[in-house]
């Protein structure tokens, strides 16, 4: 493992996506910057005017989760313009809460606690709940091709979840205060952790 590159932000990034060979960062004062994976200049995408608590990039859109203001906005990736926005009603100030998965927008729900998905017009499909979520931080990544993992600060857990049928698949209790997660090659988890000896913990894909 290697450091390629690196990018000094204004404000801390709560958010990332990547769209070919830009990378987009959510801030917690509102701004989406756009950085360019070749060099180390970035430029302002949006400012949305709150915290970004989750970002993805799919297709020619761009769907952004403002949780202060209980919405989520999409934009266009080239012009910029802000072609259609829904409410959702789940406060926090989480990272990278929100990924777009078979045409379907997941974000987890707080107060439920749930999974709730969204086609991308922003219509609701349905409400997985899973009975062990906290109230607490939380992550999402895209896992395979029906699957998502949730890292749940609150609970001291990491899942994958099916979201075509419900299934919790796994549950891992190894990460002690889980925050960032991302799926690598569909063959490893990658979990940050937020204790004192901060660390990355690897976790196997189909197993947890």
């Amino acid at each position: 493992m290697k450091l390629v590159n690196t990018f000094s932000l204004s404000a801390t990034a709560y958010s990332v996506a990547k769209h070919g060979d830009v990378i987009f960062a959510g801030l917690n004062k509102g701004r989406i910057l756009q950085c360019s994976d070749e060099t180390t200049v970035k430029s302002v995408f949006v400012d949305t005017g709150t915290f970004v608590s989750g970002l993805h990039a799919h297709n020619d859109e761009l769907y952004v989760l403002l949780e202060r203001v209980s919405k989520v906005n999409v934009y266009h990736l080239t012009t910029r313009q802000l072609l259609r926005s829904w409410k959702h009603d789940s406060s926090g100030r989480d990272i990278n809460k929100l990924r777009v998965l078979n045409n379907k927008v997941i974000i987890p729900n707080r107060r439920l606690p749930s999974l709730t998905i969204y086609s991308l017009q922003g219509e609701l499909i349905k409400q997985i709940t899973i009975p062990s979520m906290s109230t607490d931080l939380k992550a999402l990544a895209v896992c395979g091709d029906n699957s998502v993992i949730l890292s749940d600060y609150g609970a001291n857990s990491v899942s994958r979840i099916n979201i075509d049928s419900g299934e919790v698949v796994w549950t891992a209790k190894y990460v002690k205060e889980p925050q960032g997660v991302v799926c690598y090659r569909n063959r490893y988890v990658m979990v940050s952790n937020a204790n004192s000896n901060t660390s990355i913990n690897i976790l196997d894909i189909y197993t947890g």
